[in-house]
């Protein structure tokens, strides 16, 4: 573990797990306030006034005593968790072990990590834990309230993301008065976003292999492929990046000791469909014949290195997951609109719009 400390430091800070991430890069300006206890694998430059880097992976089995220090030693006493892996490929993590002990193991860290610092007495008041839309599944019928099953499958990161949630929910009793809110969010957008699903919806190859690079030195473009038939024009209610890091402003400054939370968080308006994403980037839509071909096709690109598209999540670009954001409004109020600010069709025109 090595650190940078900043100079004349506030009175208690905030951890922030996966500081280098978009999300954690994006609020890190917004808690000015604070001193800010960045962990990652990795430096990131940041716009804050004082900062103190360690450099960790959370999946170590040493991660638990290491944060409970960084935790005394800082007076934190919010601890935000965003250290997550969406993309094996992009970041070179192969195994899907290794991807599961950064995602999941990391998460059990960082609550005995809270669990040890609060044994005898209250230091962390908060928990927030970035979860995902996708722990409810890939083809929902309507609208989801947050107390609905967690049925995510087959795709890693959904696995993951549920696995995670559903462990934060267990220790919440064992962290001794600690709030835990976590925050189910939509797939998020922006213009400096760079993921795998954001490379689909513009096109580009995003694969590791040599003839995506080849194919990303010539600017050639590939189409999105989807089955025919209505039933595979999935609904989205993409988020913009901001308005995800408004909110974990806002949850910092507003929770309730000792509470348990869970939001669901998505743009406001209507949803879009996997055409109209298709449309606004300007990216061809090819519809095959059967939902099986496009499963072949899927696992061939991948194969090739022409995709960077994990074959197991074919089903959230097919399917719905959309959800109901009643309990956020209820409980942001006049403050909601000044946190979400985006409507999914401004996040996805920004994010990929020509």
């Amino acid at each position: 573990m090595s650190s940078v400390v900043a100079p004349d430091v506030p009175s208690s800070a905030v951890l922030i797990t996966g500081i280098a991430s978009n999300p954690g890069r994006h609020l890190a300006p917004l808690l000015k306030d604070y001193l800010l206890v960045g962990v990652d694998v990795i430096c990131p430059m940041l716009e804050h006034p004082c900062t103190q880097f360690c450099q960790l992976d959370v999946s170590q089995p040493e991660t638990p005593e290491l944060l409970e220090q960084l935790i005394r030693e800082n007076n934190v006493r919010k601890v935000v968790h965003l250290a997550f892996e969406l993309a094996p490929v992009r970041a070179g993590v192969a195994e899907e072990k290794r991807q599961w002990e950064i995602n999941v193991w990391g998460t059990r860290h960082v609550l005995q990590a809270i669990e040890r610092a609060n044994r005898t007495q209250l230091q962390v008041e908060l928990f927030v834990y970035l979860s995902s839309v996708t722990v409810y599944g890939s083809n929902l019928p309507e609208p989801v309230n947050e107390d609905a099953p967690l049925l995510g499958h087959t795709f890693p990161y959904a696995l993951h993301k549920r696995g995670a949630d559903q462990l934060c929910q267990a220790w919440y009793r064992r962290l001794n008065g600690c709030a835990v809110y976590i925050l189910r969010s939509h797939i998020f957008l922006g213009k400096e976003m760079d993921n795998f699903i954001l490379s689909v919806l513009r096109g580009q190859p995003c694969g590791r292999g040599w003839l995506a690079k080849w194919l990303r030195r010539r600017g050639w473009r590939l189409p999105m492929i989807l089955p025919r038939g209505r039933r595979y024009d999935g609904l989205f209610q993409f988020v913009h990046i901001d308005d995800v890091s408004r909110l974990l402003r806002w949850v910092c400054t507003h929770y309730v000791r000792g509470k348990l939370e869970i939001l669901n968080l998505q743009g406001k308006g209507t949803p879009v469909t996997s055409a109209q994403c298709a449309s606004v980037a300007g990216t061809p839509l090819i519809r095959l014949p059967s939902y099986r071909l496009v499963q072949f096709l899927f696992h061939v690109l991948w194969w090739l290195g022409l995709s960077g598209v994990p074959p197991e999540a074919l089903p959230y670009f097919t399917g719905s997951y959309i959800m109901n954001p009643r309990r956020l409004q209820a409980l942001l109020g006049e403050d909601y609109d000044h946190v979400v600010r985006y409507t999914t069709w401004q996040a996805l025109t920004e994010a990929v719009g020509n």
